[in-house]
């Protein structure tokens, strides 16, 4: 479960850990059944305004749940993801402080696993002929309203094999050693958080292409996106983001900011 010298290389290097099969096939299915679970009880009780905050993500501040449900643009109702959720599923509670997943970030972050704790988790579904893209960006800008936010360790765990052909996660190797990299400048104010591929020199972008069980872990200053998924196949994704223990949680931020939005 260590970090390998190799391993940290890459991360001092490249900006990212691939993790060949991190988790046996027996949980990843477990996973995929509670991953279903949750996108059909969320999506057919959903209640609370739909927000168009770019042109590739609508965000729902969840009133049920207190969580975001993000939908794919246009008319059909597609889940795109959730955040945060891991505390709405007992199988995503009883993972998220995994020692294939602490000890790791732990070593990254330079912290004992037990002294970390989660920031947020998500779900990303991205479905077949219907998943959408995600924007090129860093996860930093998204997290400069809570503390420390260059501080955290993101584990892209893959539920199902994910190549070109359905749109994996791609990268820019040393892109982290950038800092905060500008983002665009006008649009929406969420897509201010992306970075503009006109202006932004995209040539050392690479596919990060692994199979269901594998993960990808990376830091806050690392430039990806992903393409839309056009083709027969599922590509979900796991994320839990880990933090030091003490800060703030987005499970609870997120759900307060709900609340006061449905107290209006």
């Amino acid at each position: 479960m260590h970090l390998t010298d190799e391993e940290r290389a890459s991360w001092e290097t490249n900006g990212y850990i691939v993790r060949q099969q991190l988790l046996p096939p027996d949980v990843i299915e477990e996973m995929r059944v509670a991953t279903e679970e949750l996108c059909s009880s969320l999506s057919a009780n959903a209640k609370g305004e739909k927000w168009v905050v770019s042109t590739d993500y609508v965000f729902q501040p969840d009133q049920m749940t207190g969580i975001f449900i993000k939908w794919e643009p246009g008319d059909e109702p597609v889940v795109q993801g959730l955040e945060p959720f891991a505390d709405l599923h007992p199988t995503f509670m009883k993972y998220e402080f995994d020692e294939r997943f602490t000890i790791p970030c732990a070593e990254l972050l330079g912290h004992a696993p037990d002294d970390l704790n989660m920031f947020t988790e998500k779900l990303n579904y991205k479905r077949a002929h219907k998943g959408g893209k995600y924007a090129l960006h860093q996860d930093y800008p998204y997290w400069l309203d809570q503390p420390n936010p260059q501080d955290k360790v993101t584990v892209w765990l893959a539920l199902d094999d994910a190549d070109r052909e359905n749109a994996c996660l791609e990268v820019i190797p040393g892109s982290h050693k950038l800092g905060h990299v500008p983002g665009k400048v006008g649009g929406t104010e969420f897509e201010k958080n992306e970075i503009d591929p006109a202006t932004f020199d995209t040539s050392g972008m690479i596919h990060v292409e692994v199979k269901a069980g594998d993960a990808i872990f990376f830091g806050p200053y690392l430039v990806h996106r992903s393409a839309a998924n056009t083709s027969d196949r599922d590509r979900r994704a796991l994320l839990y983001t880990y933090q030091q223990a003490g800060q703030p949680q987005s499970r609870n931020t997120t759900r307060e900011f709900v609340e006061r939005l449905a107290s209006r």
